[in-house]
């Protein structure tokens, strides 16, 4: 039975007992990128380090798009996440998208995180959490930042769709299973742990899936 969450409990306790907040362990993780349409289109990698009391993640987007051979649609993006204290306090990101250059930087300042994005300068309260997933304090944020824009959405609803057996890192894997809705639908599967083993984004019709390889 599917069951609403409110933001403020969402994801706090999983199936195999454990705390949202429990971090994903140091390391690289890749995942394959499949188009409902086109097929598989790309990676996106995630490395995770420590520095001190702050979790830097490292992310390589690669996109190519091919019709009858004929590349449609590319895109590739350079982004590095600072954590501190669960809070996201540090962020650059550029992303070419064809040939159109997108950057967006942030960083805390006097207690509250200024974004400086394509549709200019915003500051917001700290707790924004962008919309990579691969962080599981997503299921409790309010706000999310668009991790290609700097654009923040609000959180509509987070919602538990109980434990699935999915396919990530070529075999069968436990998943606990969440719908989450801001300015479009994801889904979003973590195993033990709080790790990140697939997510789908639903736009424009179609479904963009990523899976741990």
């Amino acid at each position: 039975m599917k069951k609403l969450i409110p933001l403020a409990l969402a994801g706090a306790i999983f199936a195999w007992g454990v705390p949202a907040h429990a971090e994903t362990p140091a390391g690289t993780y890749v995942y394959k990128i499949d188009h409902s349409r086109y097929g598989e289109i790309g990676t996106h990698t995630i490395t995770l380090s420590r520095n001190g009391a702050s979790t830097i993640a490292t992310i390589k987007l690669r996109i190519k798009v091919k019709v009858l051979f004929v590349t449609v649609h590319s895109e590739s993006a350079e982004r590095t996440e600072t954590w501190r204290g669960g809070r996201l306090v540090g962020y650059a990101s550029t992303t070419k998208e064809n040939d159109k250059l997108i950057k967006v930087a942030a960083r805390e300042e006097g207690g509250q995180l200024v974004i400086d994005g394509p549709g200019g300068k915003k500051t917001v309260a700290l707790g924004v959490v962008p919309t990579n997933p691969w962080n599981i304090a997503i299921l409790k944020a309010k706000t999310v930042m668009d991790t290609k824009t700097g654009q923040i959405r609000n959180v509509l609803s987070v919602t538990s769709a109980g434990e699935e057996t999915i396919t990530a890192q070529g075999k069968p894997m436990k998943a606990k299973k969440y719908v989450f809705v801001s300015d479009v639908k994801r889904e979003l599967w973590y195993g033990p742990g709080g790790k990140l083993l697939k997510f789908r984004v639903f736009r424009d019709g179609n479904a963009v899936s990523f899976t741990l390889k």
